[in-house]
Protein backbone atom coordinates (compact mmCIF):
# COMPACT_ATOMS: atom_id res chain seq x y z
CA UNK A 1 0.00 0.00 0.00
CA UNK A 2 1.16 3.48 -0.65
CA UNK A 3 1.26 5.20 2.60
CA UNK A 4 2.43 8.71 1.22
CA UNK A 5 -0.51 11.20 2.56
CA UNK A 6 -2.14 8.59 4.94
CA UNK A 7 -0.02 9.01 8.03
CA UNK A 8 -2.88 8.15 9.98
CA UNK A 9 -3.59 4.75 8.04
CA UNK A 10 0.00 4.48 7.98
CA UNK A 11 0.27 4.48 12.04
CA UNK A 12 -2.83 2.44 13.03
CA UNK A 13 -1.82 0.09 11.01
CA UNK A 14 1.59 -0.75 12.03
CA UNK A 15 2.74 -3.66 13.38
CA UNK A 16 2.86 -4.60 17.09
CA UNK A 17 6.19 -4.80 19.03
CA UNK A 18 4.87 -6.46 21.89
CA UNK A 19 4.88 -10.34 21.85
CA UNK A 20 1.81 -12.19 23.39
CA UNK A 21 4.37 -13.51 26.12
CA UNK A 22 4.60 -9.54 26.96
CA UNK A 23 0.92 -9.23 27.55
CA UNK A 24 0.26 -12.18 29.34
CA UNK A 25 2.74 -11.12 31.69
CA UNK A 26 0.45 -8.08 32.11
CA UNK A 27 -2.79 -9.74 32.76
CA UNK A 28 -0.37 -12.08 35.29
CA UNK A 29 -0.15 -8.76 36.84
CA UNK A 30 -3.20 -7.52 37.53
CA UNK A 31 -3.88 -11.34 38.57
CA UNK A 32 -1.51 -11.36 41.34
CA UNK A 33 -2.71 -7.66 42.37
CA UNK A 34 -6.04 -9.02 42.24
CA UNK A 35 -4.72 -11.72 44.85
CA UNK A 36 -3.39 -9.49 46.94
CA UNK A 37 -6.65 -7.38 46.90
CA UNK A 38 -8.59 -10.31 47.97
CA UNK A 39 -10.54 -9.66 44.41
CA UNK A 40 -12.47 -11.69 42.15
CA UNK A 41 -12.95 -9.99 39.35
CA UNK A 42 -10.64 -6.14 37.65
CA UNK A 43 -12.89 -4.22 35.83
CA UNK A 44 -10.46 -1.28 34.02
CA UNK A 45 -13.68 1.51 33.27
CA UNK A 46 -12.62 3.72 30.35
CA UNK A 47 -9.43 2.50 30.56
CA UNK A 48 -8.21 4.95 27.30
CA UNK A 49 -8.49 7.68 29.79
CA UNK A 50 -5.08 6.24 31.23
CA UNK A 51 -4.27 3.69 28.22
CA UNK A 52 -5.24 0.55 30.08
CA UNK A 53 -6.74 -0.80 27.27
CA UNK A 54 -3.76 -0.51 24.85
CA UNK A 55 -1.45 -1.72 27.62
CA UNK A 56 -3.70 -5.13 28.02
CA UNK A 57 -4.89 -5.10 24.65
CA UNK A 58 -2.82 -3.73 22.03
CA UNK A 59 -5.80 -1.21 20.70
CA UNK A 60 -7.24 1.71 21.95
CA UNK A 61 -10.74 3.22 22.39
CA UNK A 62 -12.03 0.25 24.52
CA UNK A 63 -14.56 1.04 26.83
CA UNK A 64 -13.98 -1.33 29.20
CA UNK A 65 -11.70 -4.25 29.89
CA UNK A 66 -12.54 -7.39 31.85
CA UNK A 67 -10.10 -9.29 33.77
CA UNK A 68 -11.31 -12.42 35.61
CA UNK A 69 -9.35 -13.85 38.19
CA UNK A 70 -8.38 -16.82 35.30
CA UNK A 71 -9.85 -17.88 32.18
CA UNK A 72 -10.76 -15.40 29.20
CA UNK A 73 -10.25 -11.79 29.15
CA UNK A 74 -12.52 -9.21 27.24
CA UNK A 75 -12.35 -6.44 25.23
CA UNK A 76 -15.32 -4.14 24.36
CA UNK A 77 -16.23 -1.19 22.71
CA UNK A 78 -19.16 0.07 23.89
CA UNK A 79 -20.02 2.88 20.99
CA UNK A 80 -18.03 2.88 17.74
CA UNK A 81 -17.32 4.80 14.53
CA UNK A 82 -18.79 3.31 11.51
CA UNK A 83 -16.49 5.01 9.06
CA UNK A 84 -16.89 2.44 6.20
CA UNK A 85 -19.21 4.95 4.39
CA UNK A 86 -16.49 7.90 4.52
CA UNK A 87 -12.89 6.65 4.51
CA UNK A 88 -12.54 7.31 0.77
CA UNK A 89 -14.16 10.72 1.51
CA UNK A 90 -11.32 11.21 4.27
CA UNK A 91 -14.13 13.10 6.62
CA UNK A 92 -13.96 9.90 9.40
CA UNK A 93 -13.27 11.17 12.55
CA UNK A 94 -10.24 9.62 14.39
CA UNK A 95 -11.00 10.63 17.35
CA UNK A 96 -12.87 7.22 18.11
CA UNK A 97 -10.49 5.13 15.14
CA UNK A 98 -11.83 1.87 14.86
CA UNK A 99 -10.99 -0.13 11.52
CA UNK A 100 -14.03 -1.93 10.72
CA UNK A 101 -12.94 -3.86 7.63
CA UNK A 102 -10.36 -6.17 9.56
CA UNK A 103 -11.45 -7.91 12.73
CA UNK A 104 -8.73 -7.57 15.65
CA UNK A 105 -6.11 -9.54 16.08
CA UNK A 106 -5.81 -11.35 19.63
CA UNK A 107 -2.49 -10.32 21.67
CA UNK A 108 -2.50 -13.18 23.28
CA UNK A 109 -4.90 -16.19 23.88
CA UNK A 110 -6.65 -14.63 26.77
CA UNK A 111 -8.04 -12.24 25.46
CA UNK A 112 -11.09 -11.55 23.05
CA UNK A 113 -12.45 -8.38 21.59
CA UNK A 114 -16.59 -7.79 21.93
CA UNK A 115 -18.43 -4.82 19.75
CA UNK A 116 -21.22 -3.03 21.52
CA UNK A 117 -22.70 -4.73 24.13
CA UNK A 118 -25.20 -3.06 26.77
CA UNK A 119 -24.77 -2.77 30.11
CA UNK A 120 -26.61 -5.60 30.68
CA UNK A 121 -24.63 -8.65 28.77
CA UNK A 122 -21.46 -6.51 30.09
CA UNK A 123 -22.85 -7.19 33.58
CA UNK A 124 -23.54 -10.68 32.69
CA UNK A 125 -19.86 -11.15 31.32
CA UNK A 126 -18.74 -10.43 34.82
CA UNK A 127 -21.07 -12.19 36.84
CA UNK A 128 -20.65 -15.38 34.60
CA UNK A 129 -17.43 -15.76 37.40
CA UNK A 130 -19.69 -15.39 40.43
CA UNK A 131 -17.18 -12.52 41.84
CA UNK A 132 -17.96 -11.67 45.78
CA UNK A 133 -15.38 -8.74 45.39
CA UNK A 134 -14.64 -6.18 42.28
CA UNK A 135 -11.43 -4.53 41.67
CA UNK A 136 -12.41 -0.88 39.92
CA UNK A 137 -9.77 0.82 37.86
CA UNK A 138 -10.44 4.44 37.72
CA UNK A 139 -13.66 3.96 39.38
CA UNK A 140 -15.44 7.25 38.80
CA UNK A 141 -16.46 6.05 34.89
CA UNK A 142 -18.95 3.59 36.39
CA UNK A 143 -22.08 4.72 35.17
CA UNK A 144 -25.44 4.38 36.84
CA UNK A 145 -26.75 1.88 34.25
CA UNK A 146 -23.89 -0.73 34.94
CA UNK A 147 -23.68 -0.22 38.62
CA UNK A 148 -27.22 -1.62 38.92
CA UNK A 149 -26.97 -4.14 36.42
CA UNK A 150 -24.18 -5.57 38.47
CA UNK A 151 -25.22 -5.51 41.74
CA UNK A 152 -28.61 -6.70 40.34
CA UNK A 153 -27.25 -9.59 39.32
CA UNK A 154 -24.53 -9.95 42.26
CA UNK A 155 -27.11 -9.67 45.21
CA UNK A 156 -24.10 -8.52 48.21
CA UNK A 157 -21.36 -7.63 45.95
CA UNK A 158 -18.46 -5.53 46.95
CA UNK A 159 -16.15 -3.03 44.71
CA UNK A 160 -12.78 -2.00 45.88
CA UNK A 161 -10.73 0.53 43.87
CA UNK A 162 -7.41 -0.84 42.91
CA UNK A 163 -6.15 2.12 40.25
CA UNK A 164 -3.31 2.71 41.95
CA UNK A 165 -2.08 -0.85 42.64
CA UNK A 166 -2.29 -1.22 38.93
CA UNK A 167 -0.93 2.44 37.93
CA UNK A 168 2.25 1.52 39.83
CA UNK A 169 2.59 -1.82 38.44
CA UNK A 170 2.17 -0.49 34.99
CA UNK A 171 4.99 2.12 35.72
CA UNK A 172 7.21 -0.23 36.09
CA UNK A 173 8.97 -1.10 32.49
CA UNK A 174 9.59 -4.77 30.99
CA UNK A 175 12.73 -5.30 28.63
CA UNK A 176 10.54 -5.43 26.02
CA UNK A 177 8.90 -2.13 27.25
CA UNK A 178 12.66 -0.53 27.41
CA UNK A 179 13.60 -2.34 24.05
CA UNK A 180 10.48 0.26 22.70
CA UNK A 181 11.24 3.24 25.17
CA UNK A 182 14.87 3.22 23.18
CA UNK A 183 13.81 2.60 19.65
CA UNK A 184 11.33 5.64 20.49
CA UNK A 185 14.67 7.87 21.75
CA UNK A 186 16.43 6.99 18.50
CA UNK A 187 13.54 8.38 16.28
CA UNK A 188 13.02 11.47 17.80
CA UNK A 189 17.43 11.75 18.76
CA UNK A 190 17.83 11.68 14.99
CA UNK A 191 15.50 14.52 14.29
CA UNK A 192 16.95 16.28 17.00
CA UNK A 193 20.03 16.34 15.52
CA UNK A 194 19.07 17.58 12.16
CA UNK A 195 17.58 20.60 13.69
CA UNK A 196 20.50 22.98 13.35
CA UNK A 197 20.25 22.54 9.55
CA UNK A 198 16.47 23.63 9.94
CA UNK A 199 16.59 26.53 11.46
CA UNK A 200 17.88 29.41 9.50
CA UNK A 201 17.14 33.70 9.95
CA UNK A 202 14.23 34.36 7.13
CA UNK A 203 12.71 31.01 7.65
CA UNK A 204 9.48 29.93 10.22
CA UNK A 205 8.66 28.10 12.83
CA UNK A 206 5.89 26.96 11.14
CA UNK A 207 8.06 25.51 8.33
CA UNK A 208 10.37 23.66 10.84
CA UNK A 209 7.33 22.12 12.80
CA UNK A 210 5.54 20.89 9.74
CA UNK A 211 9.70 19.35 9.07
CA UNK A 212 9.48 17.80 12.53
CA UNK A 213 6.33 16.12 12.40
CA UNK A 214 6.43 14.78 8.71
CA UNK A 215 10.00 12.77 9.87
CA UNK A 216 8.89 11.76 13.05
CA UNK A 217 6.00 10.05 11.12
CA UNK A 218 8.39 8.42 8.38
CA UNK A 219 10.83 6.95 11.15
CA UNK A 220 7.64 5.14 12.95
CA UNK A 221 6.16 7.58 15.62
CA UNK A 222 2.55 7.05 16.08
CA UNK A 223 -0.30 7.92 17.77
CA UNK A 224 0.73 10.54 20.07
CA UNK A 225 2.47 13.42 18.76
CA UNK A 226 2.57 16.95 19.78
CA UNK A 227 5.01 19.59 20.77
CA UNK A 228 7.56 20.85 18.34
CA UNK A 229 9.41 24.57 18.36
CA UNK A 230 8.36 27.75 19.81
CA UNK A 231 9.83 31.33 19.16
CA UNK A 232 9.93 32.88 22.23
CA UNK A 233 11.09 36.20 20.44
CA UNK A 234 14.48 38.49 21.23
CA UNK A 235 16.21 36.92 24.31
CA UNK A 236 16.33 40.03 25.98
CA UNK A 237 12.59 40.54 26.50
CA UNK A 238 9.48 38.94 27.38
CA UNK A 239 8.10 36.33 25.92
CA UNK A 240 5.20 36.58 23.55
CA UNK A 241 2.42 34.54 25.25
CA UNK A 242 3.13 30.85 26.23
CA UNK A 243 3.29 29.71 22.59
CA UNK A 244 5.48 32.49 21.30
CA UNK A 245 5.53 34.26 18.39
CA UNK A 246 3.19 33.83 15.52
CA UNK A 247 4.55 30.43 13.84
CA UNK A 248 4.64 31.89 10.41
CA UNK A 249 6.86 35.29 11.78
CA UNK A 250 10.49 35.02 10.40
CA UNK A 251 13.30 33.98 12.45
CA UNK A 252 15.68 36.79 13.46
CA UNK A 253 18.99 36.99 14.87
CA UNK A 254 18.23 37.46 18.54
CA UNK A 255 15.64 35.24 19.02
CA UNK A 256 15.50 32.47 21.10
CA UNK A 257 13.42 29.06 20.73
CA UNK A 258 12.38 26.08 22.52
CA UNK A 259 12.02 22.97 20.71
CA UNK A 260 10.27 20.31 22.84
CA UNK A 261 9.96 16.70 21.77
CA UNK A 262 6.75 14.63 22.63
CA UNK A 263 5.67 11.37 20.98
CA UNK A 264 5.54 7.71 20.55
CA UNK A 265 7.64 5.80 18.82
CA UNK A 266 7.36 2.02 17.71
CA UNK A 267 5.60 0.11 20.12
CA UNK A 268 3.75 3.34 20.96
CA UNK A 269 6.09 3.97 24.31
CA UNK A 270 6.11 7.53 25.00
CA UNK A 271 9.32 9.39 25.49
CA UNK A 272 10.26 13.22 25.51
CA UNK A 273 12.82 15.78 25.86
CA UNK A 274 13.22 19.60 25.35
CA UNK A 275 16.02 22.17 24.32
CA UNK A 276 16.75 25.78 23.88
CA UNK A 277 18.25 27.21 21.27
CA UNK A 278 19.16 30.60 20.25
CA UNK A 279 20.21 32.06 16.99
CA UNK A 280 23.72 33.98 17.49
CA UNK A 281 25.67 34.49 20.23
CA UNK A 282 23.40 34.35 23.82
CA UNK A 283 23.45 37.24 26.27
CA UNK A 284 24.96 36.98 29.72
CA UNK A 285 21.14 37.56 31.32
CA UNK A 286 19.67 35.00 29.08
CA UNK A 287 22.88 32.37 29.71
CA UNK A 288 22.23 32.40 33.31
CA UNK A 289 18.55 31.51 33.32
CA UNK A 290 19.15 28.62 31.31
CA UNK A 291 22.17 27.75 33.27
CA UNK A 292 19.50 27.91 36.64
CA UNK A 293 17.30 26.04 34.77
CA UNK A 294 19.97 23.32 33.92
CA UNK A 295 20.76 23.13 37.52
CA UNK A 296 17.86 22.91 38.76
CA UNK A 297 17.13 20.23 36.65
CA UNK A 298 19.93 18.37 37.10
CA UNK A 299 19.54 18.74 40.96
CA UNK A 300 15.90 16.91 40.70
CA UNK A 301 17.58 14.31 38.84
CA UNK A 302 20.29 12.97 41.59
CA UNK A 303 17.37 12.78 43.94
CA UNK A 304 15.76 10.59 41.90
CA UNK A 305 16.67 6.71 43.66
CA UNK A 306 14.56 4.00 44.12
CA UNK A 307 13.13 3.13 47.84
CA UNK A 308 14.49 6.40 48.34
CA UNK A 309 12.39 9.98 48.35
CA UNK A 310 8.84 10.23 46.69
CA UNK A 311 7.97 12.58 43.77
CA UNK A 312 6.74 15.37 46.72
CA UNK A 313 9.85 15.00 48.69
CA UNK A 314 12.05 15.76 45.63
CA UNK A 315 9.98 18.50 44.89
CA UNK A 316 10.28 20.48 48.49
CA UNK A 317 14.29 19.36 47.88
CA UNK A 318 14.23 21.06 44.71
CA UNK A 319 12.40 24.18 45.75
CA UNK A 320 14.59 24.78 48.15
CA UNK A 321 17.93 23.81 46.31
CA UNK A 322 16.47 26.84 43.56
CA UNK A 323 15.80 28.84 46.14
CA UNK A 324 19.54 28.94 47.14
CA UNK A 325 20.78 30.21 43.51
CA UNK A 326 18.53 33.21 44.07
CA UNK A 327 15.34 32.24 41.19
CA UNK A 328 12.10 30.64 42.21
CA UNK A 329 10.77 27.41 41.16
CA UNK A 330 7.11 27.30 39.92
CA UNK A 331 4.42 26.03 42.05
CA UNK A 332 4.12 22.47 42.59
CA UNK A 333 0.78 22.32 42.95
CA UNK A 334 -1.20 22.23 39.47
CA UNK A 335 1.97 21.39 37.53
CA UNK A 336 3.47 18.19 37.59
CA UNK A 337 6.77 18.69 36.70
CA UNK A 338 8.01 14.84 37.66
CA UNK A 339 5.36 12.48 36.14
CA UNK A 340 5.93 8.96 34.91
CA UNK A 341 5.71 8.13 31.12
CA UNK A 342 4.24 4.98 28.94
CA UNK A 343 2.08 4.35 26.37
CA UNK A 344 1.00 7.13 24.43
CA UNK A 345 2.12 9.39 27.37
CA UNK A 346 -0.30 8.85 30.26
CA UNK A 347 0.43 7.01 33.31
CA UNK A 348 0.69 7.29 37.62
CA UNK A 349 3.86 9.05 39.55
CA UNK A 350 2.66 12.37 38.60
CA UNK A 351 2.84 15.42 41.13
CA UNK A 352 -1.11 16.18 40.23
CA UNK A 353 -2.00 12.66 41.59
CA UNK A 354 -2.36 10.03 44.38
CA UNK A 355 0.81 8.54 43.76
CA UNK A 356 3.37 12.02 44.56
CA UNK A 357 3.59 10.52 47.82
CA UNK A 358 4.91 6.19 46.62
CA UNK A 359 8.68 6.12 46.96
CA UNK A 360 9.99 5.77 43.66
CA UNK A 361 10.79 2.01 42.09
CA UNK A 362 13.72 0.43 39.89
CA UNK A 363 12.43 0.48 35.79
CA UNK A 364 9.87 3.45 36.28
CA UNK A 365 10.77 6.20 33.18
CA UNK A 366 10.69 9.34 34.77
CA UNK A 367 9.65 12.65 32.68
CA UNK A 368 11.40 15.58 34.68
CA UNK A 369 10.96 19.84 34.07
CA UNK A 370 11.21 21.57 37.15
CA UNK A 371 10.13 25.03 35.88
CA UNK A 372 12.31 27.88 37.13
CA UNK A 373 11.53 31.83 36.21
CA UNK A 374 13.25 34.38 34.49
CA UNK A 375 12.41 37.86 35.53
CA UNK A 376 13.36 41.64 33.69
CA UNK A 377 14.13 43.85 36.52
CA UNK A 378 15.36 46.29 34.46
CA UNK A 379 11.73 46.38 31.97
CA UNK A 380 9.13 45.36 34.76
CA UNK A 381 9.85 43.09 38.18
CA UNK A 382 6.59 41.82 38.18
CA UNK A 383 7.31 39.78 35.09
CA UNK A 384 8.10 36.42 35.29
CA UNK A 385 9.16 33.65 32.59
CA UNK A 386 9.02 29.93 32.52
CA UNK A 387 12.52 28.32 32.09
CA UNK A 388 12.72 24.70 31.72
CA UNK A 389 14.55 21.64 30.70
CA UNK A 390 12.85 18.00 30.01
CA UNK A 391 14.29 14.81 29.76
CA UNK A 392 13.38 11.53 30.12
CA UNK A 393 15.03 8.48 33.01
CA UNK A 394 14.85 5.64 33.59
CA UNK A 395 15.40 5.00 37.61
CA UNK A 396 17.93 1.89 38.19
CA UNK A 397 19.43 0.45 41.55
CA UNK A 398 22.29 3.26 40.45
CA UNK A 399 19.80 6.13 40.09
CA UNK A 400 18.71 7.99 37.32
CA UNK A 401 19.82 6.92 33.76
CA UNK A 402 19.97 9.52 31.31
CA UNK A 403 17.99 7.84 27.78
CA UNK A 404 17.88 11.18 26.16
CA UNK A 405 21.49 11.25 25.33
CA UNK A 406 22.22 15.38 24.55
CA UNK A 407 23.39 17.47 26.46
CA UNK A 408 21.15 19.83 28.58
CA UNK A 409 23.46 22.72 27.11
CA UNK A 410 21.69 25.76 25.83
CA UNK A 411 22.32 25.45 21.45
CA UNK A 412 23.65 27.93 20.07
CA UNK A 413 23.29 28.26 16.30
CA UNK A 414 24.91 31.02 13.47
Amino acid sequence: MDYYGKDMVARYEQVELFSPAEYRRRIAGVREIMKQKNVDTALFLEPAEETYDHWLTGRRFLDYVIVPAQGECFGILYSELDESGCADAKTADYGRYILQREPYQKPCEEMTFLNRLPDGKIADLIASGKPARIGLVLPDHMNAGLYDAITAKLQGVEFADITLDVALFKAVKSDEEIYAIRQSAYVQRKIFEALPQMIRPGGTVAQVNKEINYYLSELGSSGCCHGGMQNKGNMDTPAVGMGGKDPNATIQYGDRMFCMFEANGPGHQHYAFGRHFVMGEPSPAYARSVEIAIKTHSYAVSLMKPDSLTLAQIAVKTRKYCNKLGYTLMERVGWNWMHSMGAYYYEQYSLEDYSEDTPLRSNILLHCHPVTYRSYPEIDPNIREDQMILNTYLITDEGAQDLVGVPLDLVVLH
